[in-house]
């Protein structure tokens, strides 16, 4: 290669206009497409790729040098570039918040905000995915922020091994080079491949995993080693537009035609990245250009003009404001309600803010989003990013000197980056606090709340089953506002549940991890009652606890969350629950080889969808599960399921939250919309040893299923049971149970 050839590619390993422009419409199709569509993009994905280009050569490069930064230096160097913008967008976020939500909903933007600011948002988003109590939780605000918490977690980890490697080949700097060359590629190789795999067993802890979303930034690093840059054949300039066009369809097509929530970080992202790499590549310069010459591709052209150079330059900053501004806007103007997830509205191709506020208003005020957070998106790339960014390389140092300090306090202009550094520190303690202070308070709150509240004002169910006069102007008991946590039964905090990760029975206090049993009501009897399936089992302990004190009963709970005894069901989302089937199998095991006294209590019906939506019917595994525990001479107690209450179709509500927050009416559901006329249960399980307990009139009168009953909060969510309205329906169970003629008739019903 001649000298001009050479210094030609040096110039093209350069800054990259064009790249800049692929960014601008990365952000730009994210913000559409979250504002307007509410489904995935391929903008994350691209910025992903676009990340490792950027990211993986140079770092080896500097580990490489001698003189190069260190790890601690490099990661500062980072650090500094994103977290300004980061914790001013949290910071405002939060407070706006404050004033706009419902104090109900603070504790979880704690949460949410604290997630975001230390880079493991992801992770939270996928441990709240994880938990059957979170299934209706509203949409965080800080949502977006699992992106840009896998890229640093990605970075982060990347820079120990890149350090690691570069020590141990000190000397052999080649070999060094080759040795972290190929362990990208087989990283890469590793995280494809994995991505694939858990795709298909659970598509929510992959869609957040850095293990799963390794290769999108591997292959962009692969991409800028070997290909950025490159001159490539003469060839080649006859085949850019082609390319850049291809690339450009493939990019925006994804999210028109592909479901990203369902189907990426697995093999069909290569269709964007694919995309990606094609416009850079129509941008590489070919054999006997010149420098002009090597924008000829009018895709080329196009994304180096001002409006995608100007979106590029504050994509970073555009990222990060849009999402708030949507949810927050979003719920100002629909009284309550919430923009929808994205990828969560698969039956319609506009699920954006039109979907909640209707197409003329939701146009409009999505409009006002967008300008909005574009005009924000620019002062904070004016005041933010740019006058606090590092500009000059410090030299390499092993400790923070002071002259280190001190050179990466000032920022551009020769400002004094102290007083922001100190301003971003206390923000940081302030919001990172917030969330526990706010948990503190509703626990204090909680636990000056009685669960024997004064029957007169708080009858709870008796008011629909015995008439009780409600006294009005009583509050709400217990307080909707202080947090579905306090609201649990006992068996939460005590570790007496099988998790959505674990299969195995849980006889014991803390996961099996003590000698103290799991056992409830009288737990000296010689008698046991098995409480076995999920979480709508779970929730009858509060007055199981109290029916087996009076009837001399230990209740045992063999819960699952998620799952039921006899049946093997997805994952709410639809994704395969292979844990449900191994703890199924353990479970009916410990049962038949330790068969109950007094039987087993477990739902016997359910809604008609998996995703809630009625009405209640039998599926033919419950039936048979009935049936085996019969022939094994064990009774079954069968409590039909409790009313779902759907925001819509598939769409889970939160009666607490809606109680709550003051909206009109009941807060409920029509009776009709999730409960059969008739007790499916009755003729279902007829010539079966089985109770059939039905609390249907304890919930419902009147054709509608209220959130509050007798002054009582009825649900912590939207189907699950408070602990004090359990409470409150032992003495009704225990008359179903015990006094009531048996129900199940002998003949088939007409």
């Amino acid at each position: 290669m001649d000298s001009t050839q050479t210094q030609r590619r040096s110039q093209y390993r350069g800054h990259r206009r064009d790249i800049d422009g692929l960014r601008g419409l990365a952000i730009a199709l994210v913000v559409v497409f979250h504002v307007f569509v509410g489904r995935v993009s391929a903008g994350v994905d691209v910025f992903l790729l676009l990340g490792g280009i950027f990211f993986f050569s140079p770092q080896i490069r500097n580990a490489l040098n001698p003189a190069g930064l260190t790890v601690v230096q490099s990661f500062l160097r980072i650090f500094r570039r994103l977290y300004p913008a980061l914790i001013t967008v949290v910071t405002v976020a939060v407070v706006s918040a404050l004033l706009i939500f419902n104090r109900v909903r603070w504790p979880e933007v704690g949460e949410d905000a604290a997630s975001s600011l230390l880079y493991v948002q992801n992770l939270h988003l996928a441990n709240l995915g994880q938990e059957y109590s979170a299934v209706n939780r509203e949409v965080s605000v800080f949502q977006h922020i699992w992106s840009m918490s896998v890229q640093m977690q990605i970075y982060l980890g990347s820079l120990l091994v890149i350090a690691l490697v570069a020590a141990m080949f000190q000397r052999h700097v080649r070999s060094s080079s080759q040795v972290l060359h190929w362990l990208l590629v087989i990283a890469t190789l590793a995280s494809f491949g994995y991505a694939t795999w858990l795709g298909g067993h659970d598509q929510g802890a992959n869609y957040y995993s850095p293990f799963s979303r390794f290769w999108e930034i591997g292959l962009g690093g692969l991409f800028g080693i070997w290909l950025l840059g490159r001159v490539l054949p003469a060839a080649w300039a006859q085949l850019r537009l082609v390319a850049g066009v291809a690339g450009l369809v493939l990019i925006i097509g994804t999210g028109l035609f592909l479901d990203g929530a369902a189907q990426f970080p697995g093999p069909w992202t290569l269709v964007p990245l694919a995309g990606a790499m094609l416009v850079v590549l129509a941008g590489n310069p070919v054999e006997g250009d010149d420098a002009e010459s090597s924008t000829s591709s009018w895709v080329t052209a196009l994304l180096c003009a001002a409006p995608f150079q100007f979106l590029g330059r504050i994509a970073y900053s555009l990222y990060l404001w849009h999402w708030p501004a949507l949810v927050l806007v979003t719920y100002l103007m629909s009284d309550g309600a919430d923009v929808v997830e994205p990828g969560g509205g698969a039956g319609s191709f506009f699920n954006g803010i039109t979907a909640t506020l209707g197409n003329g208003e939701g146009i409009l005020v999505g409009t006002v989003v967008v300008v909005t957070s574009v005009l924000l998106a620019w002062a904070t790339y004016r005041l933010i990013e740019t006058p606090l960014r590092q500009r000059a390389k410090p030299a390499r140092s092993m400790a923070l000197s002071p002259a280190y300090v001190r050179q990466s306090v000032r920022g551009r202009r020769g400002v004094v980056g102290g007083v922001s550094a100190l301003v971003m520190v206390i923000a940081t303690v302030g919001v990172v606090s917030f969330g526990p202070v706010i948990e503190h308070r509703n626990e204090q709150a909680a636990a000056t709340e009685a669960d024997d509240v004064d029957p007169a004002d708080y009858p709870g169910p008796a008011a629909f089953l015995e008439d009780v006069p409600v006294p009005d102007d009583m509050p709400v008991q217990p307080d909707p506002a202080v947090g579905e946590e306090e609201m649990l039964p006992d068996t939460q905090p005590d570790g007496c549940f099988s998790g959505f990760a674990e299969s195995n029975v849980i006889l014991t206090q803390q996961f099996n991890s003590t000698d103290t049993p799991c056992a409830y009501g009288d737990v000296d009897s010689d008698r046991t009652m098995y409480l076995a399936g999920g979480s709508h089992s779970e929730h009858y302990l509060n007055a199981l606890e109290t029916i087996g004190e009076e009837q001399g009963i230990k209740i045992v709970p063999i819960l699952k969350m998620g799952c039921v005894l006899g049946m093997n069901l997805p994952h709410l989302s639809g994704d395969p629950y292979p844990e449900c089937a191994e703890w199924n199998d353990k479970a009916q095991q410990y049962i038949f080889d330790n068969p109950p006294t007094d039987g087993v209590f477990m739902p016997v019906t359910r809604p008609t969808m998996i995703e809630g939506d009625g009405p209640d019917m039998v599926p033919f595994e419950y039936i048979d599960m009935v049936q085996r525990l019969t022939d094994a001479g064990i009774h079954t107690w069968g409590v039909r399921d409790t009313p779902w209450h759907m925001a819509g179709p598939g769409v889970q509500g939160n009666a607490r939250l809606c109680v709550a927050e003051g909206v009109d009416g009941d807060c409920g559901i029509a009776e009709e919309a999730s409960m059969a006329p008739v007790n499916p249960a009755l003729e279902a399980y007829q010539g079966l040893d089985m109770t059939p307990l039905d609390l249907t009139p304890a919930l419902c009168r009147d054709g509608r299923c209220p959130a509050v009953v007798g002054n009582v909060l009825v649900y912590r969510d939207g189907q699950h049971f408070t602990s004090l309205f359990s409470s409150l329906l032992a003495p009704e169970i225990s008359r179903q149970m015990y006094d009531a003629s048996p129900a199940l008739p002998e003949t088939p019903l007409p």
